[in-house]
């Protein structure tokens, strides 16, 4: 149903949780090909504040995850560079909230109440470093066999060993799983932006919207321009 889904460049579930910080986190992300000229820039006018990190995605292969270069004296502009020909959605970073355009399944979403709750219940039980979860989307096909994807911030709010009193960790992930004989379960996880953070920081405001979705790359930089960027969530699952 989704092509490549099990064709994953980086197996980030049996890396440590506490692994990434600071400049350590780009070995998280897929090298570009520096022989392919296309790419993605733009401006995000709305909202008004600097871009901590963005990050480009092909929905075909949801483990190729691209960093792209914050740009532009405010840190409002963005700029991947040598990203290969495909439709990309962007996930975009900020102090306290998030914005992304992820396209978690091709087909129409039909996961039943059941089918939600068994997600719910197997991503929270996941995981066990990360104490909590909260899962801002989830679309997939129901029935035996069939895929689910979610995005999901992940956030430890205990103390860390050797961290100072002050420190918690988080995550953003993108969680895809598949329907088998005993129910769901998770077949990969993807590691998106993680950080040591204050209690204040481990819950920022997520938004959906499809502006920074299926944004098609060929065999230049495609300037998507200047964005205002509006929260679809409440129209979406």
């Amino acid at each position: 149903m989704w092509v490549g889904l099990f064709t994953c460049v980086v197996l980030l579930s049996s890396v440590p949780s506490g692994a990434f910080a600071g400049g350590e986190r780009a070995r998280l992300y897929t090298p570009t090909d520096s022989s392919a000229p296309g790419g993605i820039s733009g401006v995000i006018s709305k909202p008004a504040k600097p871009i901590l990190q963005v990050l480009a995605m092909p929905p075909d292969e949801p483990s190729l995850v691209y960093e792209g270069q914050v740009t532009g004296n405010n840190k409002q502009g963005f700029l991947f560079k040598n990203l290969p020909m495909a439709k990309y959605d962007l996930f975009v970073v900020y102090e306290d909230e998030f914005f992304e355009g992820l396209e978690l399944t091709y087909e129409p979403d039909t996961l039943t109440e059941k089918d939600r709750k068994g997600i719910s219940d197997i991503i929270i039980a996941s995981d066990p470093f990360f104490n909590q979860k909260v899962i801002h989307r989830m679309a997939g096909t129901t029935g035996r066999g069939n895929f689910a994807r979610c995005v999901v911030t992940q956030y430890r709010d205990k103390p860390m060993r050797e961290k100072p009193p002050d420190q918690r960790r988080r995550t953003f992930k993108l969680i895809w799983l598949k329907d088998v004989n005993i129910g769901w379960q998770v077949v990969e996880k993807r590691d998106l932006y993680p950080i040591y953070t204050t209690m204040k920081g481990l819950t920022p405001t997520h938004h959906f919207t499809s502006q920074l979705s299926k944004i098609r790359v060929t065999d230049d930089v495609k300037n998507i321009g200047d964005i205002a960027l509006v929260d679809e969530k409440k129209t979406t699952r």
